[in-house]
């Protein structure tokens, strides 16, 4: 499985075009909701150790992951982290280890520039933060980019974005294999990473991860109000990695692909998702919605319905005319001939093996407002 990952990393970062760009945080869009801190006012007014910030953090933290959908999340733990530790700038997300340097998967990035992380790509080799050699989970990195061993490329490439003391920190899932990171960082020369302020973000460090898993479980959850009882759901990011899955997903998966052995998808999957993201994978027993959120991708798995069988149009012309649309109707909103219409109309009877329009409107039900959910 290792050895799969790490392929379709080399793969991808080989090819700049592919390589899954950070969400800058600034763009998304919708309010919060009320910090959880509301809930417990009476509780904190006599509670006032030196532990109190930490506390009510994570009492927020975790609120957010319940309730906020995927990169508003991360965008409420900065705006949360930034009344623990002062920094000007921050990048969290997930990745794979390989040759001892980081391959990101999705990663969110906050108060950076667009080109920050294409920069980074091309320095990543010099970056003392991202050798992993003498990683240990939990545990801060911190680098003052003044220091006489500061690789000089790095300290270039560092001082382009005002980046004077830079702080990482890692935790390993080891339920999927994946490690989730932190690094923040400050503009002022004079204002290094106290020792209080590392041992708070190690601290906090394992709650990011376990919030960002809850997060993403119950964007799982929300869609499964959506959807029939026969899908089953996944997260997962530009190189086929699985982040979460629904009970079920997994053995589906492996039906369908014997030799499948778990976290990235198989590789006719994978080459889909790099090369068609917008339309859904079809195999002979099921279908596969591909949505995009956040820089990941929320999978929909399915059996295959006879409607599969159907091109765009012709899926289109039979949705129309089920609903009540005339032939001049629906040529006039598809902009097609009449005729062409009927041609439609013919080839769909004909695939789903239905004499009327009775039993075609019965057999299509549903599948616009399901697309509707899904785009």
């Amino acid at each position: 499985m290792e050895k799969a990952v790490s392929e379709v990393a080399r793969l991808t970062v080989a090819n700049p075009g592919t390589v899954p760009e950070p969400v800058r945080l600034e763009t998304m869009s919708g309010s919060a909701h009320p910090a959880r801190r509301l809930d417990f006012t009476k509780t904190l007014a006599g509670f006032h150790n030196p532990s109190q910030k930490l506390s009510v953090f994570l009492l927020d933290l975790y609120a957010a992951a319940m309730r906020e959908e995927v990169g508003r999340f991360e965008r409420c733990f900065f705006s949360l982290l930034e009344e623990l530790v002062a920094f000007d700038a921050g990048w969290t997300g997930v990745a794979t280890q390989e040759d001892n340097r980081p391959v990101t998967h999705n990663s969110f990035v906050y108060h950076l520039p667009e080109n920050f992380y294409r920069e980074w790509l091309t320095i990543r080799e010099h970056d003392p933060l991202a050798d992993l050699t003498h990683l240990v989970y939990g545990q801060a990195a911190v680098t003052d980019i003044r220091q006489d061993d500061v690789d000089p490329v790095f300290r270039t490439w560092a001082e382009k974005f005002g980046l004077k003391h830079l702080m990482r920190t890692c935790a390993l899932d080891t339920r999927f294999g994946l490690i989730g990171f932190l690094s923040i960082y400050r503009f002022d020369p004079n204002r290094p990473f106290s020792a209080e302020e590392v041992a708070t973000i190690e601290a906090l460090i394992p709650h990011l991860a376990a919030a960002m898993r809850i997060n993403r479980t119950m964007q799982l959850f929300r869609l499964g109000k959506e959807v029939s009882t026969e899908t089953r759901r996944a997260i997962c990011d530009a190189y086929g990695v699985i982040h979460r899955a629904d009970p079920g997903f997994a053995e589906t998966i492996t039906a369908a692909w014997p030799g499948w052995n778990g976290q990235r998808l198989p590789n006719v999957i994978c080459q889909h998702l790099q090369s068609l993201p917008e339309t859904p994978f079809l195999c002979t027993t099921h279908r596969i919605e591909i949505n995009p959120i956040a820089g990941l991708f929320v999978l929909e798995l399915r059996p295959r319905s006879l409607v599969d069988r159907l091109g765009s149009r012709e899926l289109e012309t039979i949705q129309h005319f089920a609903n009540g649309a005339s032939y001049k109707e629906v040529a006039r909103r598809m902009d097609i001939s009449p005729t062409t219409v009927r041609h439609h109309l013919r080839s769909a009877y004909k695939k789903l093996g239905v004499h009327n329009k009775t039993q075609m409107a019965r057999l299509v039900g549903g599948v616009g407002a399901r697309q509707q959910t899904s785009s």
